[in-house]
């Protein structure tokens, strides 16, 4: 059974992943002169930016949750 904070890590894995194919993308972009390869580089640092937050919340759950 898929728990919430088990959403929540794949989200951050999700979000983590995808943000390091698009940097990867921007860096192969950048050696053949793609001129878009800044915003792949912004969307792909913010992606993982978010899959680390993600992956920060899913922590302080597991931290601060009270077992019964």
């Amino acid at each position: 059974m898929v728990t919430i904070k088990n959403k929540f890590l794949l989200l951050a894995g999700g979000f983590w992943l995808s943000g390091l194919v698009l940097v990867l993308l921007g860096a192969a972009g950048k050696s053949q002169q793609w001129s878009f390869t800044d915003l792949l580089f912004t969307i792909g640092i913010t992606a993982q930016a978010i899959g680390f937050g993600f992956f920060g919340y899913v922590l302080m759950q597991a931290v601060f949750s009270k077992k019964k």
